[in-house]
């Protein structure tokens, strides 16, 4: 895929500009201070992964204003996605960060177990059988039981699911590694332990 060769801005904070450059086939982040200059540049293969990085750098700078709950068990994290193989890997990735996981293939199921369980995380897809994620986000956002529970959408439309009026914390793009995944759940639940060591 040919990226137009123009800067586009994605997000802003109050001190923070994040803006993707695209240099021919890879796409550049950039975080730039209130005055346009770059503090930041990350260079990713393609555009998804440029997004996934933005997303993840957003999330960083958010990171300090969440305090770890206390003690007791694991984090739980809800999945909701209706591909079986996609949910069971999503679910297995949040397990080895740590969290207990379970995977949900109705949204409508899914927004009444949120309510019943109080998860730590939601986890959720885009595109849904029965309701779609941007709609599941706008009910887990309504229910005063549910409203601060922390969301992740996963999706390969992002821009769709933004004008949709989605509320989630974050919005990764498909495909999306499974440590990105991990990343940005450690960034809401941040007293995850760390993944074990790959040598061992």
């Amino acid at each position: 895929m040919v990226v137009p060769d123009v800067a586009a801005e994605l997000w802003a904070d109050q001190t923070v500009r994040c803006v993707l450059v695209p240099h021919g086939q890879e796409v550049e982040v950039e975080l730039r201070n209130a005055d346009g200059s770059a503090f930041l540049r990350k260079r990713a293969p393609t555009r998804q992964a440029a997004l996934n990085q933005a997303e993840y750098l957003r999330l960083l700078l958010r990171a300090a204003d969440r305090t770890a709950p206390n003690g007791g068990l694991k984090p739980f994290a809800l999945v909701i996605e209706d591909d079986r193989d996609h949910g069971d890997a999503l679910s297995d990735a949040l397990r080895i960060a740590g969290m207990r996981a379970l995977a949900c293939r109705s949204a409508l199921a899914a927004v009444e177990l949120a309510r019943e369980l109080s998860p730590d995380l939601v986890v959720v897809d885009h595109r849904l059988p029965d309701v779609n994620g941007a709609e599941v986000c706008q009910r887990l956002r309504a229910d005063r039981v549910t409203a601060a529970t922390p969301i992740i959408a996963v999706t390969a439309s992002p821009d769709d699911l933004r004008a949709e009026g989605c509320l989630a914390d974050a919005v990764l793009t498909k495909p999306c590694p499974l440590d990105t995944l991990i990343a940005a759940a450690r960034l809401f639940v941040r007293h995850l332990a760390s993944p074990p060591d790959a040598r061992s």
